[in-house]
């Protein structure tokens, strides 16, 4: 006589080990694999509250358009020209300019007239704030 059917079979658990060392080891490859290369940035300083203001007389350029058709004092300078840029900073590059966008423009088009005005040569960049 067989008692077979009276002995309970116990299930087996599913072990969790091998799932979290494989859960570490996809977290340690993606780790290494991935690439810390920091894109190209553009350094600004901001000012303390402390500090005195400048003597030099501030130039702002204001941004009109995507394009990156800009106005300085009251005279229009198409986006297409970087050499109009380059001879507006070529006079004093060590001046302090401030960037004013037209209302409706996007940052990128701010982000790359600071790209350009970095690249003639201007090195004192600010952002203008809006005014109350």
């Amino acid at each position: 006589m067989r008692l077979d059917h009276l002995v309970r079979r116990r299930k087996r658990a599913i072990s969790m080990v091998p799932l979290i060392d494989v859960v570490f080891i996809l977290l340690l490859f993606f780790m290494l694999s991935t690439s810390l290369i920091r894109a190209r940035e553009i350094p600004v300083d901001f000012p303390t509250p402390d500090a005195e203001p400048s003597a030099q007389q501030v130039r702002i350029i204001r941004l009109e358009s995507e394009d990156g058709s800009f106005t300085f004092e009251g005279l229009q300078y198409p986006g297409s020209d970087p050499e109009a840029l380059q001879s507006l900073v070529a006079t004093d590059p060590a001046a302090p300019y401030a960037l004013d966008t037209a209302p409706g423009v996007s940052s990128q088009a701010l982000v790359t007239l600071l790209d350009r005005l970095n690249m003639a040569g201007a090195r004192n960049l600010s952002l203008m704030g809006e005014t109350s």
